[in-house]
């Protein structure tokens, strides 16, 4: 068959009805065999792991760090992921942060693929994660909630608005202009009057003192925070500098404030009435994969050790190989000490397991739920499982394939035999 021909005959069908015959809306396995970080909370949440010791041990994170009622804000809770390359690390992340967000205590997850090179970049990826216009609005949420409870703050910009007294519409502090800082900024300079050049300048340095105090009062007297802050706020649109800076990792003194800039996050979430934040970290063996000099895995690791034990109001979840985690250990047993309150160890799949796999998966494509390999037979799971030597990853990519071949050849009675299987993988 000529290359023109494969396509055509892909184009040709119809891809409502294509997987019909067997049953299927779709082809439910991942092209590639890795997780989809985009996948829905609710698909995700339908893929536990199959391993029963595993999702125990997810759980049991979970509910420790979640619903720990020990009266305090230490609620710091570390767990690592390990396995090797492709038995399902960063599906079993996918899975926590679906389990985690499922709970009806309000939690706020951030997921993150690659922790960077310095630690400035993974938390600039946490705040990058979050979003510039997400994390605009819960700085303004923090600042204006807190100008309408201090009533100096209230008054040395009320101050700036005419005497005659305040249309409702224009009153700054009613509900609709607070929760939106356009709205509650447009509410001062609407009254005060475009004329009115020198009046303006005014308020605006008097509504960034405020604003510079406030964010400085909230994050231990730190105006590099402040600043930093402030700069991110005080543009309306665009993607500036400060943004960047921050996401990136780049700032001349952000090395030096990973403590307080974690805090600080964390705290204008929790204002949002978050009541845990996690952390979920992917890819963590980057830092011992020799891209890196000795000099900066040793600094690495020292901050990531000592911003572990300054702040704990957070929970972190990583995800790392086993030699990875062995090699970290002999760079720095003190970390590894730190990072395996929990190790959640995956092993490879035996066949029962890889059957388990194939039916969750070809479930998201059924109509109704069965325990039901077909087009699959059960000879042929286990030849792919041995053939991907217990490694998720191949064996779903290899089974995405099969499925794509079956469909084209064979008809809507026949199932996918082992010969099948080898002819297209072997050939």
């Amino acid at each position: 068959m000529s290359f023109e021909d494969i396509i055509n005959k892909k184009k040709e069908q119809n891809p409502e009805s294509r997987y019909k015959k067997f049953g299927l809306a779709t082809n439910p396995f991942p092209k590639s065999g890795t997780a989809n970080i985009n996948e829905s909370i609710d698909t995700t949440y339908f893929l536990p792991p199959i391993d029963s010791r595993v999702t125990d041990q997810v759980a049991q994170y979970v509910a420790d760090s979640l619903y720990s009622q020990d009266g305090t804000d230490d609620y710091k809770l570390i767990g690592t992921i390990t396995g090797d390359y492709g038995t399902g690390k960063t599906q079993l992340l996918l899975f926590a942060k679906a389990l985690i967000q499922k709970q009806e205590k309000k939690a706020y997850v951030v997921y993150i693929n690659n922790p960077g090179t310095k630690l400035s970049e993974l938390i600039g990826a946490i705040i990058e994660n979050i979003g510039q216009e997400q994390f605009k609005k819960y700085l303004w949420m923090q600042i204006i909630d807190q100008i309408r409870n201090d009533k100096t703050y209230k008054t040395s910009l009320l101050d700036f608005l005419p005497k005659g007294g305040l249309f409702p519409n224009k009153d700054p502090f009613t509900d609709e202009n607070e929760a939106n800082h356009k709205l509650f900024i447009d509410s001062f300079l609407s009254q005060i009057g475009d004329r009115n050049k020198v009046k303006v300048k005014e308020f605006n340095q008097k509504f960034k003192e405020i604003i510079i105090r406030i964010i400085t009062d909230k994050n231990d007297n730190d105006d590099v925070i402040a600043n930093y802050f402030y700069e991110l706020i005080s543009e309306d649109f665009g993607i500036n500098k400060t943004w960047e800076t921050l996401v990136s990792g780049s700032g001349q003194y952000l090395d030096k404030k990973v403590v307080k800039l974690l805090n600080a996050i964390i705290s204008i979430v929790e204002d949002q009435g978050f009541e845990r934040f996690y952390l979920l970290v992917d890819e963590f063996e980057d830092i011992t994969s020799g891209r890196l000099t000795k000099k900066e895995v040793d600094n690495y690791t020292y901050n990531l050790r000592t911003l572990i034990d300054k702040e704990r109001r957070w929970c972190l979840l990583i995800a790392m190989t086993s030699q990875a985690l062995t090699d970290l250990k002999n760079i720095s047993p003190p970390l590894v000490d730190r990072l395996t309150d929990r190790e959640i160890k995956i092993n490879r799949l035996i066949n029962n397991e890889a059957e388990k796999i194939l039916i969750n998966y070809l479930n998201l494509a059924r109509e109704n739920k069965e325990n039901d390999l077909s087009p699959f037979q059960k000879e042929t799971v286990d030849y792919l499982n041995s053939a991907a030597k217990g490694l998720p990853r191949l064996f779903l990519r290899r089974a995405y394939l099969l499925l794509e071949r079956a469909i084209e050849e064979l008809t809507e009675n026949d199932v996918i035999t082992p010969e099948f299987a080898k002819k297209h993988l072997e050939e």
